[in-house]
């Protein structure tokens, strides 16, 4: 069974994405807070992570760098502002993928499988 992490601000997306990987066979956790969210990567070691890009009080930006300092799990960001200097920056950092909201519960379960695919 594969661990996601999603680390979203916005509990109704949370719940909806929750529902989804439940029903699909996946374990999941969740963060809302920017500034808890690399602890909780170093402690659990999900096998994806989903970022949100706009969070309290740390960046989902900054929380991919910081990351990405000690780890190479496969990140798919999830964003409402998807600049081309952001998707350039993220993409050089080792995103898996990036998805913008609105969006899809289906698609974002395919893109997590295309993923995990190409991590494997």
């Amino acid at each position: 069974m594969k661990n996601i992490l999603i680390i979203e601000d916005d509990t109704e997306i949370i719940k909806q994405i929750t529902f989804l990987l439940e029903v699909k066979g996946f374990s999941v956790s969740c963060c809302e807070r920017g500034d808890l969210a690399v602890d909780i990567v170093k402690k659990t070691r999900p096998d994806i992570i989903l970022l949100d890009l706009s969070l309290p009080f740390l960046s989902g930006f900054e929380v991919c760098k910081q990351i990405r300092l000690f780890s190479d799990i496969p990140i798919i960001i999830i964003t409402a502002t998807k600049s081309p200097k952001n998707v350039i920056e993220l993409y050089a950092l080792g995103i898996g993928d990036i998805l913008s909201k609105p969006f899809s519960i289906q698609e974002l379960y395919l893109r997590i499988n295309s993923v995990i695919k190409r991590c494997q």
